[in-house]
């Protein structure tokens, strides 16, 4: 079976970046993992020519395969999971025969193989006072503590906007763009208080809607999730924290719900805060209970070691 591309292929890529966003509904961070990888498989499966042969199922495995080889952990499976996407997306458009998606198979990965990286009461109290050397103090703050308190994702943050806060209810509403939902959650007073101070003695006036606000002139709106990120990683560093592979507002993320877990609070608590719809999302957090794990493990055979 043969097809037309349009123009060429970067007008087929830029196509189906637009149906993971419209049509799939898929976030901007895993959009960009999926098109370097796709525009990768386009470029080794098929021929620049006026007619594209749709490539033999051992072609697309022998692909990911290679692909696969020079990723580690969970990054074995976005090859497989972006080349799907791919494929799935050409048989929307009446290009490839449906199904083709489904020649590939699963990557073998262990389920939550690995704990997520959090940090301990200490070293938030040391993150949270490393802010008093940034440029921008008091916005670093309430940044840190809507990820550490209420684990919000960065893309969470970056959309925030002034009326989202209501402070007679004390509650926050967020945006969740990779379910397209929306959520309001409640306002922890520290929280709070770092919101009102930022609000106060910060962020200029007449800068539109938008809460969190850079400091370079003519001051705009943040609005790319790399920023909350480096926000993140500057302040570890100041606090003198090793940075890791996960080191940005997600493993604050992941700090907020193992705390909830270890303070007593259930999976479904924890899901709802974290906006996850799923509970299997949320089960790697089962494995930072320490104190219950520590209960229910099976004594060593010989005695302790």
């Amino acid at each position: 079976m043969h097809f037309q591309f349009e123009n060429d292929a970067n007008s087929w890529l830029h196509s189906y970046d637009c149906y993971l966003r419209d049509v799939a509904g898929v976030a901007a961070a895993t959009r960009i993992r999926y098109w370097r990888v796709v525009r990768r498989f386009v470029a080794a499966c098929f021929d620049d020519t006026a007619q594209w042969a749709t490539p033999s199922v051992q072609q697309i495995i022998g692909f990911i395969c290679e692909e696969a080889a020079s990723k580690k952990g969970c990054g074995r499976g976005v090859p497989v999971t972006a080349v799907r996407s791919f494929l799935r997306f050409l048989a929307w458009r009446g290009i490839v025969p449906s199904g083709l998606d489904r020649a590939i198979p699963r990557t073998r990965l262990a389920a939550h193989a690995s704990l997520p990286r959090r940090l301990s009461a200490d070293d938030i109290s040391r993150l949270l006072d490393a802010v008093m050397t940034s440029k921008a103090p008091c916005r670093d703050r309430a940044i840190l503590l809507l990820a550490v308190q209420l684990g919000l994702r960065c893309a969470e943050i970056i959309a925030m906007e002034i009326d989202d806060i209501d402070w007679r209810a004390g509650v926050i509403r967020t945006r969740i763009r990779k379910s397209h939902r929306e959520r309001a959650l409640p306002l922890p007073q520290d929280v709070g208080t770092a919101l009102a101070a930022y609000i106060e003695q910060e962020r200029p006036s007449g800068s539109g809607r938008g809460l969190f606000i850079g400091v370079n002139n003519p001051p705009s709106r943040l609005s790319n999730t790399t920023a909350i990120t480096q926000i993140v990683k500057r302040n570890l560093r100041r606090a003198g924290i090793p940075l890791g592979r996960l080191s940005g507002a997600h493993m604050l993320r992941h700090t907020a719900a193992s705390r909830l877990i270890n303070g007593g609070a259930s999976f479904s608590e924890v899901a709802d805060l974290l906006g996850h719809q799923r509970l299997q999302t949320t089960a790697i957090y089962a494995k930072l209970d320490l104190p219950t794990l520590s209960r229910v493990s099976m004594p060593w055979i010989g005695g302790a070691r």
